[in-house]
Order: C-alpha cells, then structure tokens, then sequence
C-alpha cells in the first residue's frame, strides 16, 4: 500500500457505551431542551438510539427513523424484497437496476474492498449465510460446505454500469453481504435527516456505529466524551474515553455475536480468504472518521489487516483515526488520536 497521505472518499458525512454530559447550559446559544428527546427502536438486526437536545425538535426524530425503515428494507440480505436480495437471485442471470443509495455503497464497498486487498469483501455472503451468525439458526458451517461458498468470494467479478445503476454478479451462487458497511451509511442518513430538521446537538447510534452531530451539552465548544467499549466486559463497560465533534464513530470486536459449538465460540467477523472468524490479537476497535459509512468501512479493513499493518495503513490516511484493544489487554491507536485517549482501567495498558 501507499505510504503517501491519502484523502478519504468524497462522501456524505464504539458503541455508544458512555457520553459525558453536565447540565450545565449557561450561555450556550443553541436552543437545547431542558431533557433531550430520545427514542430507541430495533432496527438493522440492532438496538438503533437517537437523542435530539434541541428544543421543539422531536418530530425530526421520527422522519430519522422513518428513514432508518426504508434503507432497512432495501439493504438488508435477509429481506426478500430487498435489492440486495434481487441481486443475489439475479447472480449468474442478468444485472439488477438499484437505487441511488445501494450503488453508492456498493462502489465504496469495491474501493474498500482493494484497499483491504480483499481482506473485506462484499461478496461474502455465500459464506456468511452458512454461519448465519446473529440468527436463531447459527451454526458452524462443515469444511465441504465453506469451500464452495469461497468459490464464489470475489470481489473483483462485480460488474458495477454507472450509466445503467445496475449491479451484476456473474457467477451463480455468488451472494452480497453490505452488513459491515451499509449500516454506517444508514447512520449518516438519519444524521442528515436531523439536521435537515434544524437539530444541530444530536447522538445517532445503531448499534455501535455512532454519529455525533455538533458538540456536546456542556458547551458550544465542547466535544462529547465517547466511551471505548471493554471488549471482555458487559455492554457499557467502559475502559477509557475519546473527544469527538461533528464526527461518527465506529465500534467492533469479537464480542459482539457469536455462536458457540463444542465449547469454542466463533465471532461474526468473517475472513474471506478462510471462511471462519479472523484469528488476529484483535479484541475489539474503533475507527473515528468524517462519516460513519467510512469509519464502517475502514473498520473492516482494520480488523482484516490487524494490529500493525492497520495502523501503519491509518497513519497514511486524512480523516481517520482507529483505536485497538488488543487480546493481550493492550490499547495502541494511530498517530493522530493517540494523545486523546484516556483509558481509566488499569487492567489496560496505553501503549504510546
């Protein structure tokens, strides 16, 4: 890869385990509400939280999750009404006319996909739908079955016609997987919506993948503190914080589902080049970027390229930053975040 600053995507703009807050308002010349507006529905396969604090806006919150619905519909590789869906029945037949918003995600998924050198593929889902990981059904898939679902893993056949917006896989068999991406394109959507509704202090989370609109309630020109997932502990448990405005923020790690057989549990992050989980010191990460469709994105590509070669890859990027809490209870974070990160557990250790 190139070792030269490289900037990000043109795009649209942790789990949510910790958001420092204080009433305190004075001054503050956004109109923010006595109590912010919350609601909380499930969403994506996940719990899907947003908060609105500025005052009369809670009607911006429905037309969010109203939009949160209709992307559900189209992207989700369960659906059978979804596009994706379509394009999988259509593999090895004809292309598939998609909407604006499945090409978009789709061309980033391909140029994340050769950043990775396929270590993040698209085109997993043959092998993902085996695991089923996540569903009532998981299991682990048998050798036989796993090595002609990887016959069919290969990004670089998409055949993607701009002019037309279709999208084609050409082998039979072949089969999307966007869950590692769309929900972060998602996120960006339903942050757009508010602030098309005039909120200008808001949090965006489904399930981890987290946008922050402007600064947070202690002050105009103060970030919010995003706590840093403990990746061996409950769900929000924190083991330290990071600043971030006006940003998203994207949260992973081998805790998140898992399907246990004969006393070994296997997390749903897939390798394309195996078909099981990646067997890295990876415990869990967090990618800070502009938007959280690059920051979901980017993610994959962290956990693919693991500890090392993932921050060195960080450090040649604008506008990203990855945190790594490593098996070996260790935090390492790429050049430009580094100094910002407090980690309050002494059962970690900040490698600087």
């Amino acid at each position: 890869m190139s070792t030269r600053k490289k900037s990000l995507l043109p795009l649209i703009m942790l789990t949510l385990v910790a958001v420092v807050l204080s009433a305190c308002q004075e001054e503050d010349p956004r109109d923010l509400a006595d109590e912010p507006y919350e609601r909380t529905e499930f969403l994506l396969g996940t719990v899907a939280n947003i908060r609105v604090y500025n005052e009369g806006k809670e009607e911006a919150m429905d037309k969010a999750f109203e939009h949160i619905a209709d992307l559900d519909r189209r992207f989700a590789m369960q659906n059978p009404d979804s596009e994706i869906s379509e394009i999988n029945r259509q593999a090895g037949i004809a292309p598939v006319e998609v909407s604006e918003e499945v090409f978009l995600v789709m061309e980033t998924a391909l140029y994340y996909a050769e950043e990775s050198d396929g270590g993040f593929d698209p085109t997993i889902g043959a092998v993902t739908d085996l695991w089923k990981i996540g569903q009532p059904e998981a299991a682990v898939p048998n050798q036989e079955e796993l090595d002609a679902a990887l016959e069919v893993v290969d990004y670089r056949l998409v055949e993607l016609n701009e002019e037309d917006q279709t999208v084609y896989l050409p082998k039979e068999g072949m089969m999307l997987d966007l869950g590692a991406i769309a929900k972060g394109y998602i996120t960006d959507e339903a942050a757009r919506i508010l602030i098309e509704e005039g909120v200008n202090t808001a949090i965006v989370d489904l399930g981890g993948d987290i946008v922050v609109v402007g600064n947070s309630t202690r002050g105009d020109d103060e970030p919010w503190n995003v706590g840093i997932q403990n990746p061996y502990g409950e769900r929000g448990e924190i083991i330290g914080l990071v600043p971030v405005s006006d940003d998203a923020i994207v949260t992973s790690g081998i805790y998140e589902r898992v399907v246990e057989q004969d006393g070994e549990e296997y997390h749903h992050l897939i390798d394309p080049e195996t078909g099981f989980p990646f067997d890295n010191n990876i415990a869990g990460l967090s990618v800070i970027a502009d938007d959280a469709l690059t920051a979901d994105a980017l993610s994959s590509v962290a956990f693919a390229l693991g500890v090392e070669e993932g921050l060195a890859y960080f450090d040649t990027l604008e506008g990203a930053e990855v945190i790594f809490v490593t098996r070996d209870y260790e935090i390492l974070a790429s050049e430009g975040i580094r100094d910002a990160v407090q980690i309050n557990d002494d059962d970690f250790k900040k490698i600087d």
